[in-house]
């Protein structure tokens, strides 16, 4: 019995110092994003373009200094308006924000996630959206960093 007692307080604090690993690398992330967008000059490069079924796209990406990929936003105009926006730090993807909204009415928001990665790993797993995969997500940036195309 006090085994039984012993591992579940165990388990109790590996999970609560994971959690809270986990609120530090998003603060980190989330400092990161702030004082970069605040402290850097931008030149956002504007690629629209239409998918494959005829719906506009915007494709915008932000350059630092250094030539690395800051983020890139992507944003699909139809009925609803799909805006992801990646955030990369040293090329590697470091967060993405999704929302849906309705294309009438901006304030009528229809599907939200923000994902928070680390070495690859989705790190606010408790945030995940069911509707919005964060694997796909993952993918999905890495893709749009490989397709920036600086001239």
């Amino acid at each position: 019995m006090k085994k039984i007692f012993l591992i579940i307080i165990c388990m109790f604090l590996a999970t609560s110092v994971f959690a809270q690993n986990n609120d530090a690398e998003i603060k980190s992330i989330q400092n990161y994003i702030q004082s970069t967008s605040q402290n850097e000059w931008f030149d956002p490069i504007n690629k629209p373009g239409t998918t494959a079924t005829g719906t506009t796209y915007d494709l915008s990406y932000y350059v630092l200094s250094n030539n690395n990929i800051f983020s890139i936003i992507y944003t699909v105009f139809d009925k609803y308006t799909l805006q992801k926006v990646f955030y990369y730090k040293n090329n590697e993807l470091i967060a993405c924000i999704i929302e849906e909204t309705d294309a009438n009415n901006v304030n009528k928001l229809l599907r939200y996630a923000d994902y928070f990665f680390k070495d690859g790993q989705l790190i606010n797993t408790a945030d995940e959206n069911k509707e919005i995969p964060s694997a796909t997500i993952y993918q999905e940036g890495i893709q749009k960093l490989k397709e920036v195309d600086f001239n």
